[in-house]
């Protein structure tokens, strides 16, 4: 039911992996009638302003106590917030299918510390939703630090849904043109 990126060993990485093994290394969840995976995304969901009612509606076969008992798990679970100096912070954003509908799942985490800051989620991964999504990260951040994206399947539309889309499109286009350059595969006047 779970879909997400693989490496070719098969092993599953992105957001939602990572904030699911989190979970269950600190054992944020107590009972498990219901998947990790799938209260990992009822969290997320709530986490982005959703109501328990509507997650629950959304990811079906869970009740809106669940959703509620899933959010308060893992936002407790987490470190408290802080305000303080960062240096960079990772973003990742997957897209993830559960019950047959595709949701969006964004993970920020300092490069420093390794401490997840924010995770929410979307069913529909609009440019309002992601920026909400920063502005989460930007309230643990005392400066503006170095954002760095994953660069995975998903890396241009997480670029136009974080409202990042133009800070790192002209450089990777010069980057492909003087590639071609190089490598011979493109004419002397492509630059």
């Amino acid at each position: 039911m779970y879909s997400q990126r693989a490496d070719p060993a098969g092993r599953q990485f992105g957001p939602l992996s990572i904030l699911s093994e989190w979970a269950i290394s600190v054992h944020a969840f107590r009972r498990n009638k219901v998947s990790v995976t799938k209260k990992v995304v009822a969290a997320a969901l709530c986490n982005s302003g959703y109501s328990y009612r509507d997650v629950a509606k959304m990811l079906g076969g869970m009740s809106h106590i669940a959703a509620r008992d899933a959010y308060f798990s893992l936002l407790t679970s987490l470190p408290k917030e802080d305000t303080r100096y960062r240096r960079a912070v990772a973003i990742d954003g997957s897209d993830v299918w559960v019950e047959g509908d595709q949701y969006h799942v964004w993970l920020a985490r300092d490069v420093e510390s390794g401490e997840i800051m924010s995770f929410q989620a979307s069913p529909d991964a609009s440019a309002e939703d992601g920026a909400k999504f920063l502005s989460s990260v930007a309230s643990q951040c005392t400066n503006r630090p170095l954002l760095k994206m994953g660069t995975g399947p998903n890396h241009a539309r997480g670029l136009v849904n974080l409202d990042l889309y133009f800070q790192v499109e002209p450089n990777q286009s010069i980057i492909t043109r003087l590639g071609r350059f190089i490598l011979g595969g493109g004419p002397q006047g492509a630059l």
